[in-house]
């Protein structure tokens, strides 16, 4: 790859590792207020022993109902550490690999998630727009990403190997 194609990825990268933090967080923000905020001040405020077993009932179908959502914010927090691998300059490495690979795990986990769960009817889910079309597309995508995860782990060995070879030839002559 030539220098200047680099240097446009990394800069590219840095933008795209800073616009996953920020939706990271954003997301992270929007989740605790939806779905844990309000159960979990309800469990504060309960005066008698049903009222907190209830609003305790309903902070655990709240945590089970936004799974699918915590996944996709799973994806979205590897997508940051991709990006960042590629703006330091680690492109076609085992570790660029990995965080593509389990960026694809999150996704499929997501709709996985969503199958089991559904989307609970929270407004996390609607806020995120999950739903049925859009975890298959998801789970599909999440599949394909695995696969140019491991194709990157393939490319970084070859690279790695050639290196190799080259450096054993500059002993050899």
């Amino acid at each position: 790859m030539t220098t200047t194609g680099m240097a446009k990825i990394q800069k590219d990268s840095v933008g795209l590792q800073q616009l996953f933090g920020w939706l990271f967080g954003i997301g992270v923000f929007l989740v605790f207020s939806e779905i844990a905020y309000g159960p979990l001040k309800a469990v504060v405020l309960s005066v008698g022993a049903n009222e907190r077993s209830e609003a305790l009932r309903h902070v655990g179908e709240a945590t089970l109902a936004a799974l699918p959502v915590l996944a996709l914010l799973g994806a979205v927090w590897q997508a940051r550490c991709l990006f960042k691998s590629f703006a330091g300059g680690q492109v076609l490495s085992v570790e660029a690999g990995k965080a593509l690979t389990r960026l694809g795990d999150w996704l499929v986990a997501s709709t996985i998630l969503w199958f089991i769960f559904g989307d609970g009817g929270n407004s996390a889910s609607q806020a995120f727009g999950q739903n049925l079309g859009v975890s298959v597309v998801l789970g599909c995508v999440g599949i394909a990403i695995r696969l140019f995860g491991r194709v990157i782990d393939l490319a970084a060995a070859v690279k790695d190997d050639r290196d190799q070879i080259k450096t054993d030839y500059d002993q050899i002559v």
